[in-house]
């Protein structure tokens, strides 16, 4: 019996070890980037870029066609033909008298004659290239640039999944300091309900004294309850931002303390410089301008004529019998040549193609340099409200050190029957006040931290 109850509790322990992770929180985006629906998306888009650079470099390499056609003629298309061997003969032979006296010639006739056979079969092999198009390199090239630029779409999505994965992980690490807090309250307010409890039995304290602490253990209870669904809600979105099955378990074993620990301030400038470079979005703009360039480019050197070389071997079998070798066998054609295309005047399409892209790298240029306004705003105030943050929590945590200290003595004095229960109930409100501040002010640091990470581009 007891070796079955260890191999139960052997498979309990490895299934519920199997069922669920822990996570730190860099370990939370990396699982993220690895699972990520919007990455591997990204990575098909790359590889659809890629086929795209293919499909163009075809446009420049040699093409080899076939063709094989047979034609069966039921009624084959015929012409009239005059007579005019006839008219030719007698008038030579009337121009050398040989014609007897009196002759007439006859009227000239016609006939209907087929001047193809029944049966057509053609054989051929072309080839062809293409030898210069001034904007065939210049296109390749800003295929090449578009792959780039749908390949960083790559960062800009794991910056992004790095910021939610952040923010998911740190609300459920307040959340769990935040029930600690108030299961911490519970106990101790559950304590003093027990020996408030015991004085009224003896008669030293009222019913109103009993009732109001017993409120308090009450509303605490409903705050844990509560606070327990936001965790769990707070769990499904933490699982949905990193595509983690929503019915296996997760454990975060990142510390909070630690987290709020590594922030300083101590060597925050205002002024100090801002590397663009490092926001995903900057480079995608860069790259965009980069790509408008090209394509002007491109457009502009279609003026330039297009140059192809082509060449052809055929052979083509007519016979009215398909299959009598008596009559006429294959016969061979083969030619080889170049053609030049110049396009004239093309009713003004180019000319507006490039009016187009110049103005969309007009229009580019002025959204690189509002983006960097916008960065160098979301920078200082992401700076400001850090700063703002660390004073506050600083000041949440010298009050929450002395309400606590007050309502210590509160209690004792109650306790020692020279202060009454209001007094409690009120140091008790004070205490749980500053609590919240002091919580709010720990996820307002973090939050301010991870703004400014994400401001700078180092989250």
């Amino acid at each position: 019996m007891i070796k079955y109850y260890a191999i139960i509790l052997f498979a309990t322990c490895y299934l519920t070890s199997f069922s669920q992770e822990q996570f730190n929180l860099e370990q939370a985006i990396n699982y993220a980037y690895d699972n990520s629906n919007s990455i591997k998306l990204n990575h098909l888009n790359v590889q659809s870029a890629e086929s795209e650079i293919q499909e163009f470099k075809s446009i420049g390499k040699p093409k080899v066609s076939a063709q094989l056609g047979y034609q069966y003629y039921f009624l084959r298309p015929q012409t009239v033909l005059q007579d005019f061997i006839s008219p030719t003969v007698y008038g030579i032979l009337d121009g050398l008298e040989q014609l007897p006296a009196g002759f007439q010639q006859p009227p000239v006739t016609s006939q209907e004659v087929a001047f193809v056979t029944k049966n057509n079969l053609n054989l051929g092999v072309e080839a062809s290239m293409l030898i210069f198009d001034g904007s065939y390199l210049t296109g390749l090239k800003a295929q090449k640039l578009y792959r780039d630029l749908v390949a960083k779409e790559d960062d800009v999505t794991k910056q992004e999944i790095r910021a939610n994965i952040t923010k998911a992980y740190l609300g459920i690490l307040i959340a769990q300091k935040n029930i600690e807090i108030l299961k911490k309250n519970l106990a101790t307010a559950e304590k003093n309900y027990s020996e408030v409890n015991a004085f009224y039995k003896t008669g030293f304290v009222e019913q109103l004294d009993v009732d109001r602490i017993e409120l308090s253990v009450e509303n605490l209870k409903t705050q844990i309850t509560s606070l327990a669904f936001s965790i769990k809600t707070a769990y499904d979105l933490l699982k949905f931002q990193m595509n983690y099955p929503f019915q296996k378990e997760v454990i975060l074993t990142e510390e909070l303390e630690s987290l709020v620990d590594k922030i300083s301030v101590a060597n925050l400038d205002m002024d100090a410089s801002i590397d663009y470079e490092k926001r995903a979005e900057y480079t995608n703009i860069t790259l965009g301008q980069k790509l408008n360039e090209l394509n002007l480019e491109r457009t502009e050197k279609q003026k330039l004529p297009t140059v192809r070389a082509f060449a052809s071997v055929s052979e083509t079998l007519q016979r009215n019998n398909l299959f009598d070798s008596n009559e006429a066998g294959f016969l061979p054609a083969a030619l080889a040549g170049f053609s030049v295309n110049y396009n004239i005047y093309d009713g003004g399409n180019r000319s507006a193609t490039e009016q187009k892209l110049t103005l969309e790298i007009e229009k580019t240029e002025i959204q690189k340099k509002e983006f960097e306004r916008g960065v160098s705003l979301q920078v200082r105030r992401a700076k400001t409200q850090l700063l703002n943050a660390k004073s506050t929590l600083d000041n949440a945590k010298n009050t929450l050190s002395i309400t606590e200290k007050i309502y210590d003595k509160t209690l004792i004095k109650y306790k020692e029957g020279v202060g009454s229960s209001l007094e409690i109930t009120q140091a008790e409100t004070v205490l749980y006040n500053a609590q919240a501040s002091y919580i709010n002010a720990i996820y307002d640091l973090v939050i301010a931290k991870t703004e400014l990470d994400i401001a700078t581009g180092e989250l």
